[in-house]
């Protein structure tokens, strides 16, 4: 049975626990996932480049981060996040549509692996042409930057559907689920193709006042979940 890769959020960390909170996450987790918002793209804000590059510096053998870029113009950043100890850069496809290949190409020149973000309403289409660029995809299974929305089926459908193109093409990027995660979806995610699942404090922090219980409840979570699930057949 193939693992369900866990990315938590670690912009998410509680501000007077980050080092306890990041020694847990950096050890146990497979990636970082570090959310980027500027306030216009999405309507809240995140961590930025200096987060990554203080991790970077400060924490031994760390994780792959993946700068998840929730703006504008993610062009005007690219060099900064591959200088602060980004692994994987990921903008949204609507944020880069008039210079994708340009913006791809760059982010891999900068020795960084290229992932892409597609909000609910941007359909599997818009990415088909630069498909073989991609290290990652991510797949938002709720608008991005906006808390407590509830996930449409729908989504479960469209990662099938990109893991289907993926082994038809053979191809070999990562699938990552993004949003609203909780206990329920980790089988249907799994179940549909999902590599990698994005944890934020439903899914993770809020499970219990000491982070280390949160872990442990959140890893027991997954594991029962996940409990004679197959993926469907693609």
């Amino acid at each position: 049975m193939r693992k369900l890769l866990i990315a938590p959020s670690v912009g998410c960390c509680d501000l007077f626990h980050v080092e306890e909170q990041m020694k847990i996450i950096n050890e146990k987790s497979d990636f970082l996932h570090m959310d980027i918002k500027d306030g216009v793209y999405v309507p809240s804000y995140g961590i930025g480049p200096d987060y990554l590059d203080y991790l970077n510096k400060h924490i031994d053998n760390l994780k792959p981060m993946d700068a998840h870029l929730m703006i504008k113009h993610p062009q005007q950043y690219l060099e900064t996040f591959a200088k602060a100890g980004a692994t994987y850069i990921t903008p949204h496809t609507d944020c880069i549509e008039g210079d994708a290949f340009v913006t791809i190409n760059k982010i891999k020149e900068l020795g960084c692996k290229a992932g892409v973000a597609l909000s609910p309403s941007v359909p599997l289409e818009a990415i088909e042409f630069y498909l073989p660029l991609l290290d990652k995809v991510t797949i938002m299974i709720v608008d991005p930057g906006i808390s407590g929305q509830k996930v449409d089926p729908q989504m479960f459908v469209k990662i099938k559907k990109l893991a289907k193109i993926r082994k038809e093409r053979n191809l070999n990027f990562l699938i990552e689920a993004d949003g609203s995660m909780n206990k329920e979806l980790y089988a249907p995610l799994y179940k549909a193709g999902a590599d990698m699942v994005i944890l934020g404090p439903p899914a993770l922090w809020n499970k219990d006042e000491d982070f280390s219980k949160a872990w442990e409840i959140m890893e027991n979570e997954v594991e029962t979940e996940l409990q004679g699930v197959e993926r469907d057949a693609i």
